[in-house]
């Protein structure tokens, strides 16, 4: 079949520009596509310049990139390096339609594509975006950080994928591909210094070991010795990093057609978390503050406005760094890491014939954790937490590709299984719940004040899956492809908010309820009409204490996943597709503090079914590159946070949204314009509604659910616009000496807050700028980000239990970095 050039510029005389450095510079611009990324640039011919085309592994293969009918962004390595991207997270910085964020203090990141995510902190729900290492999963995105370095590429699939890729999910996937073993013999160091203190370094080793078998073994590690955050309050800053990470890659040619690749990899993470920044509520049409909390009493007598409250000032912010419980035990609250993860996986893959190759990825990670955060942006303790994660995930693909002259097939099945288990230590001392209804005399509270709390649960969920997906050449033009996954998935929760054991919850529940809990014991409340041991049906009997116990359940999801796509070669430089696929993500549990039982019962499995067209473009005989595409997405039941209503008000909740729709368009363009000069532009436009959803409403009250009518209003997370913008420009100095020049702008629209209005989040605008001096093996870059030191947050919401706040984004930062390669 026909395809569109997808290209990388190479130098065609050896006068003007080295090979290697302006090769792997062109992969920035080649790899930064909207639509089906990584799309190619050329110059005009009297730059003396050709193309070659660029591979990526979208569809478990080697393809061109343009030759992939479905959307796709490719970063690669040296790209994300240029650009300053160091987690997962960062990501979002240089690809439009993608956003991460937070909706609490848990160490929890939420990653959404095209405006759909899951808006839930806790630890316990998987990603509605795919995250894969090296082909093998990490269904929740807390494991995510830590593994960023020595990367080929990152490819960002937009849309279900739920044909090729083993955990189902509704957004797409982010794949993330380290660099291979090769023969060679090399090795590298990069060391970076930059504002903070801050010192990196990352290096790899490269070579043969035995006949056979090549190794490459890569480590990073981040120092930083001072903190970016100051405290509003005292003389005290926070965000000191402490970050080490080692991969080891073994590569065994078991004989011409049988070849085994072992992955061994480590992270460890020390570093300081970022502590949150309170704002008056008023400012965005709210209260001030979402409920009293005790360090407030005497500003709101006196009407003077609180020393923490802040807006714009990046380095602003408030932290606790310990609490003392009543028997005097200290707890160190500063917002801190101590998380670890371990893994390995082994893949496969056998040639079978020259037709039939088989293939088997094989993966286990665990990962641990002690984690606290700070909610509340105060040296006070209405909401803190110390997070303590044990998860397991194993998993296992087999796959079978077959080729013929006009058709190509996979078949497969996928099994994976992870466990769970999390203690979520939660202090509350300052709150309206504790001291705070003493001061501003809120029963019943103030006679029974709640002060700390432990959730406690685990949870186990298996999946299998069986897939097929099929290409077939009509004529040399015209591709059409047929897709299908079917996938049984069964999830076992259990857990409850016990008595932290200062008997403070327990005496509440003994003063509520007429209960005689003792302290540690499991104190959520079985409000459950239909249950025999439904509080108001024990209430007053010496079976009351039935009334507080741990909630257990299971669910099981069986469901099909479809895809058809369409592609229609024009001639070689102009490439049309068009796809319907359909995804889905498997329901869950709340893993946040519960008042009550019907508050931890499950959310349901949300549903998508896409439409896409698009455009692969060559122009300018081939100076140019440029990429449309629009698609709708009709969203059924999509997963979201709501207000449960329980004996003690309205808390966290999560439920599911009906209906609603996302429709939008995306643009790439690449364009080299003369020689040495490289321009880029990439946009995402989002229009999404909610189209039928009653949600709760903040006056309801137990035992009466209030809600209101949120249709009309737009998802969380779904910023109108998102642009990115660069240009470079690249000279020979001297013979072999080069310089280049560059920056980039990224910009993110204003976002709504869906439902929640304290989580809208405002438009913002950040540009980078950099310099780099190269020869041959060596280079020299500097470079600021963030370089006009501009005020934005990606996340808002509320504090816990009384403030709203900002997660404000880094201020500008400046720094030098040196590569050498032996």
């Amino acid at each position: 079949m026909m395809k569109c050039k997808t290209l990388k510029i190479r130098e065609e005389t050896m006068n003007s520009y080295n090979s290697k450095r302006f090769s792997g510079y062109t992969t920035l611009f080649m790899t930064t596509a909207l639509c089906v990324g990584g799309l190619g640039l050329s110059a005009p011919a009297s730059a003396q310049m050709m193309l070659e085309e660029i591979t990526v592994t979208a569809q478990k293969r080697e393809q061109g990139i343009n030759d992939v009918g479905i959307t796709v962004n490719a970063f690669s390595g040296e790209i994300m390096k240029e650009r300053g991207i160091s987690t997962s997270e960062d990501i979002a910085q240089i690809t439009p339609g993608l956003t991460v964020n937070e909706t609490a203090a848990t160490g929890v990141p939420l990653y959404t594509i095209r405006g759909i995510g899951f808006q839930d902190y806790s630890t316990a729900a998987s990603s509605t975006v795919g995250l894969y290492f090296d082909e093998v999963s990490m269904p929740y995105s807390v494991m995510s950080r830590g593994l960023v370095f020595d990367l080929e590429r990152v490819e960002v699939l937009k849309g279900p994928q739920g044909d090729l890729y083993g955990r189902n999910t509704t957004a797409g996937q982010i794949n993330f591909i380290s660099k291979k073993p090769t023969a060679e013999t090399g090795a590298g160091i990069t060391v970076g210094f930059s504002s903070f203190e801050t010192l990196d370094v990352e290096g790899y080793l490269n070579g043969q070991v035995a006949e056979g078998v090549n190794a490459r073994l890569a480590f990073k590690t981040t120092q930083s010795g001072k903190g970016w955050q100051k405290s509003l309050t005292r003389d005290d800053t926070l965000g000191k990093k402490n970050i080490y990470s080692l991969r080891g890659l073994v590569n065994f040619e078991l004989s011409e057609t049988v070849n085994l690749l072992l992955n061994v990899h480590y992270s460890n993470d020390q570093s300081e978390n970022k502590a949150n920044t309170v704002y008056d509520g008023r400012l965005i049409g709210l209260d001030e503050f979402s409920a009293p909390y005790k360090q407030l009493f005497p500003y709101a007598v006196s009407g003077e406005t609180p020393p923490w409250y802040s807006t714009g000032d990046n380095r602003a912010a408030d932290w606790t760094n310990s609490y003392t419980d009543a028997s005097g035990t200290v707890f160190n609250l500063r917002p801190k890491r101590d998380n670890q993860l371990k893994g390995t996986s082994v893949k496969l893959d056998w040639d079978i014939t020259e037709e039939i190759s088989l293939t088997s990825v094989t993966g286990y990670d665990k990962f641990d954790r002690v984690e606290s955060n700070d909610w509340d942006g105060m040296a006070a303790n209405d909401s803190g937490n110390i997070n303590t994660t044990d998860l397991e995930v194993f998993s296992s693909e087999l796959r079978v590709t077959g080729q013929t002259d006009k058709m190509l097939w996979i078949v497969g099945a996928y099994y994976s299984e992870d466990k769970m288990d999390e203690l979520y230590n939660y202090f509350m001392s300052d709150s309206v719940y504790g001291n705070g209804s003493i001061a501003f005399g809120i029963s019943p509270f103030q006679f029974a004040p709640i002060l700390q709390l432990h959730t406690r649960y685990n949870q186990k969920t298996d999946s299998q899956a069986a897939f097929a997906h099929v290409e077939y050449n009509v004529t040399d033009k015209l591709r059409v492809t047929l897709a299908a996954r079917y996938t049984e998935e069964d999830r076992s929760w259990s857990g409850c908010t016990f008595d932290a054991g200062d008997g403070s919850l327990a005496g509440f529940s003994n003063f509520a309820f007429g209960a005689t809990l003792s302290p540690g014991a499991c104190s959520t409340i079985d409000d459950d009409p239909a249950s025999p041991t439904y509080v108001f049906g024990v209430i007053g009997s010496p079976n009351i204490n039935d009334a507080f116990h741990v909630y257990e359940e299971t669910i099981e999801t069986n469901k099909w996943m479809f895809k058809v796509g369409l592609d229609y070669a024009l001639d070689d430089d102009l490439l049309l597709y068009a796809t319907f696929s359909n995804g889905f993500k498997s329901g869950g549990f709340n893993g946040a503090n519960s008042n009550t039982t019907q508050q931890l019962k499950s959310y349901g499995a949300e549903e998508v079914n896409s439409y896409e067209v698009g455009i692969k473009s060559t122009l300018l005989e081939g100076a140019m590159q440029l990429n449309l595409s629009g698609f709708y997405y009709d969203y059924k039941n999509k997963q979201e946070q709501d207000l449960a209503v329980t004996f003690v008000g309205n808390i966290s909740g999560l439920t599911n949204v009906p209906k609603s729709r996302i429709y939008g368009a995306e643009l790439d363009m690449q364009w080299a314009p003369a020689e040495g000069w490289f321009v880029s532009f990439g946009a995402a436009y989002l229009n999404s509604k909610i189209l039928e959803w009653e949600a709760t409403s903040n006056d309801s009250s137990w035992p009466t659910v209030v809600t209101f009518d949120a249709s009309g209003r737009e998802l969380a997370m779904t910023p109108k616009w998102q642009l990115n913008a660069g240009i470079d420009y690249e000279w020979e100095i001297s013979s072999g000496l080069m310089m280049k020049i560059g920056g980039d702008v990224n910009y993110q629209d204003k976002t709504t807050g869906g439902a929640q209005l304290e989580d809208a989040t405002s438009a913002y605008t950040v540009a980078n700028l950099r310099a780099t001096l190269s020869r041959d093996n060596w280079q020299v870059m500097v470079w600021s980000r963030n370089l006009f030191n501009e005020y934005y947050y990606p996340a808002a919401y509320t504090g816990g239990n009384g403030p709203y706040v900002r997660s404000v984004g880094m201020p500008r930062t400046f720094g030098i970095t040196l590569s050498y390669d032996f």
